[in-house]
Order: C-alpha cells, then structure tokens, then sequence
C-alpha cells in the first residue's frame, strides 16, 4: 500500500501593498549577462589602463622639457604652411593688410601657443616641491596636469603637489611660481584682460572685443574672474591703507614724494563730489516690503576724489585745461571709507611737501566738514559755476526760464561775485524778500543761506585778473602761476561723469559687492597702480 503523496506547504500570497518577489531570469539569460558584464569590466579597465599609461606618457614628456623651445621640424612644417598660405593673399587682389594681418595671427596661435606650454612647464619642472609659507619640504609628492586658457590658446602643464604636516594642507608650488590662483581658470594674462575689459564695458560686450582680439572667453568668465580680480583690488586697497596706522608707514609713504631731485614749491589741490548708483536691493522681495509699508531705495550715494598738483596741471594746443597726473578715490561703502583713501592718496601725491593745499568743491556741507576732519589748514574754495547756478536759480524762479529779464537781473550779480563783492549780493537778495510770496521767499531763503555758508571760500577776483594779464601777455611769475588754478570743481566732475559711463548705463542695476569691486578696478588702473595687481604689465611695458 503506497503512502499518499503530501502537497508541500505553498508560501503564504503577498497581501496588498507588500512587494513581490522578482522574478529570476533563466539560467542562460544570467549567463549571458554575466558574460556581457565581464566584458563591460574587461573594457574599462583597458580604457583606463590606456588612458593611465597615455597620462603617464605625457607626464614623462612633460617633466622631460629641458628648453622652451620648438623643433627644427615644427618650425619648417609652420614656415611652409604660413609661406602657402601668404602666396595665396597675394593671388586675391582684393585682399589688404588687414587679411595679412589675421593670417599671420591666426596660424601663429599653434607654434607659440607650444612655445608657451613648454616654457611654463620648464618653470614648473623647476620650482622645488616645497611649502610655500613654511619652505619645508612636501611630502607624498605626486603630480597632477592642469589645463589652463591662455592668450594662445589652452596649455597643458603638469605640476608636482605635496603634503605640508606643518599646515596641514595640499600645496601646488609650481601654480604660486606660474603666478595662478587656486581656482583661477587662466593665465595671469587673461586675468588681466578679464579685468580691463570688464570694468570698460558690459561683460556681453566684452565677451566680442575678446573674441575680436582672439580670446575665446564666455561671458561668464569674463564676469567672474573680473569679479575675483575685483576683490583683490579691494584687498590691495585695504592693505594701503594700513599705511595709515602707524607712524613709521607714514614716513615711509611721505619719504617716497622725496625720491629725486628737490622740487619746487607747488600747491596741491584736492576736489570732491557725489553721484548715485543704481542697485538692486532686497532681490524678489520688493512687492512684500512696500506692502509692509517700507520705502525701497534704489539709489545711493557714491563718494569721489581726485588729488593733483597744480604745476601737473596746463592746457592742450586748443587751450582745453588738461591734467597731466592725478590719483583719484571712489566707494559706495560712505564717508567713512572715503575719508582715509582720499587722505592717502593726498599723502602719496605730496600733501607733506605741499606749501599750499586747495580744496575745491560745490558747496555740500559734507564736503567741507571732511575737508575740515583731514585737510583743517587747506585753503577752501566754492566752485564758481555752482555759485552761478544757484543764482540763476533765483532768477529764473522770478522772471521765468531763460527770458531777457532774467538774464538782465542776474548780470550785475554773476559780475559782482566776480569781483568778490559776495555780500553785496546777499544784501541785494535779502532786500528782495520781502516783495515775494511765501513760497518764493523759502527758495530764495534757502539761497541765501547758501551764499552765506560759502562766502568766505568766494575769492575769484584775482585769479581771473591773473587769467586775463596772462591773455594779454603782461603776466608777473606770480600772476602766472595763480593764473592756472582751476576756478571750479570740474576735474572731479568730469571724473564723476567719466565713472557713470560705466555704472549708470541703462537698464543696469548693481549689488554692492558688485559695484564696489568694479570701482576698486577701475581706481587701480586710473591711478596708475595696475602692476601691483599684474605685476607682468609692468614688464610689458618696461620692454616697450
């Protein structure tokens, strides 16, 4: 009797929402991918064994270089093909300089852009792997490639790095010796016209004068590494001023306007104004604090200052004034960033040899008590062109915009400021007060008061005596000289305006790191101290 057959148990069925267990594929299916797996494996490694050993190739070669030079061969085979393609211009009679000229610069780009890869990993080769704040040896050396955009096109160069134990971090001695940043993605040259072009034009537009002088540069780019260099001119800046702190480093700034043969006496002039930037505060949340009833401000203040000396000072063969040499100042961080840069750079321009300091302005009441903070012993004098306006003010609020009548009632007055009678016009306009309504006599109030205020820096008269003896050639060596001191603030004024081009084009809207590093730019080359940021510009134009 056969015993009968028990069904074995069968696993319980997932209930609802429980997951299934896979499904397993055949036996020659997982065969197959197993096979397919190896092969995928198989491959990869002999891919990155190629690319390891191709990597070790061209390291080996790279630390190889000993001459930064082309061969014999590279230079026939680009000698030929500049000769053929030189032959080729002078068959097409339309064809001028300029085509010579691409040419000749687009076909060069390959021999020097070799040049340059080789000459910097000669440097490379040769700068020893060593910490560059401890000195100490690096240990764990390895090397490392490093592809870098330069005026010729990328480069290539291989570096050696290493362990500090003192600092505790990776250093790349040859980067410091190549003169490149940790995250900077170019050539101290390309830095350099990242920098220049961006603080002159908008990034877009920058972007195709360096594409027309032959830098493939996004627009990007070009806004980020100006920015970087930005912040370093900002950071020069504030080490200058450190200048400031102690005595022995103001010696040694004033110490430096010795340098050279004595010079004459001369009189330093220091001009200040304003103007308003754009910004963009509070991003995407202007609709809720106006709801709130907070008032956004889009505008703010940025302060300005340009420092010379008179006898830098002359005209062109038009007789258009023109200024030879000057430092200038500019921030939007407010007064109390202004007030040490501009005294600094008085101080650098010769403020402790100057026999007389002149400080020249329109009349904002801010201007002269900084004068009076820094300068207390300079000479002040109130722009004459805004002492004419304000004039013009009052006569157009009486007798209407640019009639007759105004201009009559106001000749007498522009006369007798001229001619430093400036109370006998505050008593004409006091006299005329009492025959005007409320409203007139608050304006004219308010330019009184302004008159007034400024009374004392209203000394014309003798320097337009001067300007006119020198006109008519009977001029004294003393009526010569006060002859060429500017009467109005127009130097500071037309730098005000020369900033503007820049920062108040339309549609523009700026953060405050943005502007303030830009301006920090745009300082550094006006004052001729761009080398201090790309020491190579100086070289260049040593060699020139």
């Amino acid at each position: 009797m056969t015993p009968a057959k028990t069904k074995s148990p069968q696993p319980p069925r997932p209930t609802r929402g429980q997951p299934r267990k896979p499904h397993r594929p055949p036996a020659k299916i997982r065969k197959a991918l197993r096979a397919a797996a190896a092969e995928k494996q198989e491959l990869t490694e002999q891919i990155v064994a190629g690319g390891a050993a191709a990597a070790a190739l061209a390291a080996a070669e790279a630390l190889g270089v000993s001459q930064a030079e082309l061969t014999p061969t590279e230079l026939q085979s680009w000698m030929q093909d500049m000769k053929a393609r030189l032959e080729t211009i002078q068959q097409h009679p339309e064809q001028n300089l300029g085509e010579i000229e691409e040419q000749i610069a687009r076909w060069s780009q390959e021999p020097l852009r070799l040049l340059a890869q080789r000459a910097a990993q000669l440097k490379a080769n040769a700068t020893p792997c060593c910490c560059p704040d401890c000195q100490r040896p690096l240990t764990q050396q390895k090397y490392l490639a490093r592809t870098i955009t330069s005026r010729f096109g990328l480069l290539v160069i291989y570096r050696g790095y290493g362990w500090c134990a003192r600092c505790q971090t990776w250093h790349f001695p040859a980067d410091y010796a190549l003169g490149l940043g940790r995250k900077a993605p170019a050539s101290p040259y390309v830095q350099e016209m990242c920098a220049l072009l961006t603080s002159k034009m908008p990034s877009e537009q920058a972007c195709q004068v360096a594409a027309r002088l032959g830098l493939d540069l996004s627009r990007c780019t070009l806004h980020r590494e100006a920015h970087r260099q930005g912040l370093r001119a900002l950071e020069l800046r504030a080490q200058s001023l450190e200048q400031l702190d102690t005595w022995e480093a103001l010696q040694q700034l004033a110490q430096h306007q010795n340098e050279g043969p004595p010079r004459a006496p001369f009189t330093l002039v220091i001009e200040i104004d304003a103007w308003n930037i754009r910004e963009r505060d509070h991003w995407g949340q202007t609709q809720q604090l106006r709801q709130q009833g907070e008032k956004i401000s889009r505008w703010h203040w940025v302060y300005m200052g340009t420092v010379f000396r008179l006898d830098c000072r002359g005209q062109t063969a038009g007789a258009r004034p023109v200024i030879t040499e000057r430092g200038f100042v500019a921030t939007r961080h407010g007064l109390e960033a202004l007030l040490p840069q501009l005294y600094r750079e008085a101080l650098a321009r010769g403020l402790g040899q100057a026999e007389r300091v002149l400080v020249i302005a329109d009349g904002a009441v801010w201007i002269w008590n900084l004068a009076q903070d820094r300068f207390p012993h300079a000479h002040q004098r109130l722009d004459l062109w805004h002492a004419d306006e304000h004039l013009w003010s009052v006569a157009h609020d009486l007798y209407g915009r640019d009639s007759q009548e105004a201009r009559a009632w106001v000749t007498p007055l522009l006369q007798q400021v001229r001619e430093d009678h400036t109370l006998q016009v505050i008593q004409t306009l006091t006299d005329l007060k009492p025959r005007l309504e409320q409203a007139q006599q608050e304006k004219l109030q308010t330019e009184i008061d302004y008159l007034a205020h400024n009374a004392h820096r209203m000394k014309y008269q003798q320097i337009i005596a001067a300007k006119k003896a020198c006109a008519q050639g009977k001029a004294t060596p003393e009526q010569i000289q006060l002859a060429n001191e500017p009467l109005g603030s127009g130097a500071v004024e037309s730098t005000c305006r020369q900033y503007q081009c820049r920062f108040k084009r339309t549609g523009q809207f700026w953060s405050l790191a943005g502007d303030e590093a830009l301006m920090g730019l745009e300082t550094l080359w006006r004052n001729g101290r761009w080398h201090e940021l790309f020491p190579h510009s100086k070289s260049a134009a040593t060699l020139n």
